[in-house]
């Protein structure tokens, strides 16, 4: 993501950055310390929204999103070397979120947390204590702002061929008091770096040129485990 170079450290207790496309959704532009933010609809929009922070250097942590794709995550700008997952916290989802929010600059949390109405507020106000910026993938009562994306469309790709490049998303945004009510259109950029690592491999069989075929069944093929049908 062009937005994510690094221009230093993200400085301790500073409003965390975000990527210019991404930007005009949230209050001021920036992610504030100790606000919660509500973003459903769209893993692409979570991950453009920490891609910038993390490459100046925010930790986040991630739990209860045992989906979340690495891969994509790298793609969009996130530091894995700043990243902490929990994907299954089971019954200690909320002490899990607790300590996180001790010590990180984000935490994220998926539906995969089990909480209560009870455990959220105590995390909310536990996040304002820390100046950490809560981030939910699901509805979570007394968000400050809640950005909810639909998917619309894909760019990139021509007549069947190509790489796609972009991906459109709506986006509703409310929230309280001070997040004023909207509707957005937003172009998100996909992982230039995966595009590039794809067109710079070496080139495989041509479609004219298709490989041989080996003769052999293939449990008998070289590097092919011996399979078996039972039952």
């Amino acid at each position: 993501m062009s937005e994510t170079a690094v221009s230093g450290p993200v400085a301790s207790g500073s409003d965390l950055p975000v990527a210019a496309e991404v930007r005009h959704l949230l209050p001021g532009g920036v992610l504030r310390r100790g606000r919660t933010v509500a973003v459903t609809g769209s893993r692409s929009l979570l991950l453009a929204l920490l891609a910038r922070a993390s490459a100046e250097g925010a930790w986040a942590a991630v739990v209860g999103l045992p989906a979340l794709g690495l891969v994509a995550a790298a793609e969009a700008g996130i530091d894995l070397d700043r990243l902490a997952l929990v994907p299954d916290p089971g019954l200690d989802a909320p002490l899990a979120v607790a300590a996180l929010l001790d010590g990180m600059d984000v935490v994220v949390v998926g539906p995969g947390a089990a909480l209560v109405d009870g455990d959220r507020r105590r995390l909310q106000a536990r996040a304002r204590e820390r100046g950490t910026v809560l981030v939910a993938t699901a509805a979570w009562p007394g968000a400050h702002v809640v950005l909810d994306a639909a998917p619309e469309g894909w760019s990139g790709a021509s007549a069947g061929a190509g790489w796609l490049r972009r991906q459109r998303v709506a986006v509703e945004r409310t929230g309280r008091a001070g997040c004023t009510p909207g509707r957005f259109e937003v172009e998100l950029p996909l992982g230039s770096r995966a595009t590039a690592s794809f067109r710079d491999a070496a080139p495989g069989p041509t479609a004219q040129e298709p490989p041989a075929a080996d003769p052999r069944p293939a449990h008998h093929r070289p590097g092919r485990p011996d399979l078996r049908l039972v039952g």
